[in-house]
């Protein structure tokens, strides 16, 4: 690798991304910092690819590599950070935010990321991401979190459960989502879990999510249970899992109107067996806005 040396250009471009702190910078914004024609800047940002002070991340988008990195220019390894800077606006859901908040002990092999924006799947840094489509009116309940000293922008622990239970292919499958709920339902804030599904204003999810509450017997506080069920539309009736996966046959269960078609065994992990449901009657103060 060549020295990290700077040109005069080169070093404009590197003292003005370290000065404000800008970890990411795309070809149009090099046009912009250097006033040239974009074949001008391509060939700058060329030269600080070799030398080390820029990694691409695609045509067109560079992540710089700060002189704190060394003589040697050693990329950041924090592929998250990378990712965050493949799209906007964006968060890191589903089984990501799962593995992220504990919810699970799997680590997956892609890198999921909710957006209104649709885009194909990109690896960067021998990672692939793949971008969920999100409907604007539903992109909420995420904030920054710090992962490997680096801030991105994270699913909360209730909203990585919801997206997992409302697309289980993007969390390991409906089995492996059922025992998110089984290890994770008892601590969940159920004012957050409200707040989050009267936004999100779909009977189906409210339906599941109560349906796997009580097969695994997750003490839900009386007051909040009956908060879900009113979201509930009355006429509504789900499948649990996909029929395409799993078919349409299967056992209507009340009160959520479920129709059972994945296997039980699937859901609950040997030796657990199906719990009585469990509910409490005094709950701390809250709202129900």
């Amino acid at each position: 690798m060549p020295e990290r040396t700077l040109s005069r250009a080169e070093s404009t471009i590197v003292l003005d991304l370290e000065w404000r702190g800008q970890k990411t910078v795309t070809l149009s914004d090099l046009r912009g910092m250097l006033g040239s024609s974009d074949n001008y800047a391509r060939q700058v940002a060329h030269k600080l690819v070799q030398k080390g002070w820029l990694e691409r991340l695609r045509p067109g988008r560079y992540h710089l590599i700060p002189a704190d990195r060394g003589p040697e220019g050693i990329a950041d390894t924090n592929a998250l950070a990378a990712g965050a800077a493949l799209i906007t606006p964006h968060f890191f859901s589903f089984g990501t935010a799962c593995t992220h908040h504990g919810l699970t002990e799997q680590v997956f092999a892609d890198a999921y990321i909710a957006s209104p924006r649709a885009r194909p799947p990109e690896v960067v840094r021998g990672t692939r991401f793949v971008f969920v489509l999100v409907r604007p009116e539903q992109f909420f309940g995420f904030a920054a979190t710090n992962v490997l000293g680096e801030p991105v922008q994270m699913a909360t622990r209730e909203r990585a459960l919801l997206d997992a239970l409302d697309r289980p292919r993007y969390a390991g499958g409906i089995a492996e989502v059922s025992r998110m709920v089984a290890r994770s339902g008892g601590s969940l804030s159920w004012d957050s879990i409200i707040d989050l599904l009267r936004r999100w204003n779909e009977s189906a999810l409210v339906q599941r999510l109560g349906y796997l509450l009580d097969l695994h017997g997750v003490s839900v506080p009386e007051d909040r249970r009956a908060v879900l069920r009113a979201v509930v539309r009355p006429t509504s009736k789900v499948f649990l899992g996909s029929r395409q996966r799993w078919g349409t046959s299967g056992k209507l269960s009340g009160p959520w109107n479920v129709i059972e078609n994945v296997p039980h065994e699937i859901l609950v992990e040997k030796g657990a067996g199906r719990r009585r449901r469990v509910t409490l009657t005094k709950t701390e103060p809250h709202s129900d806005r």
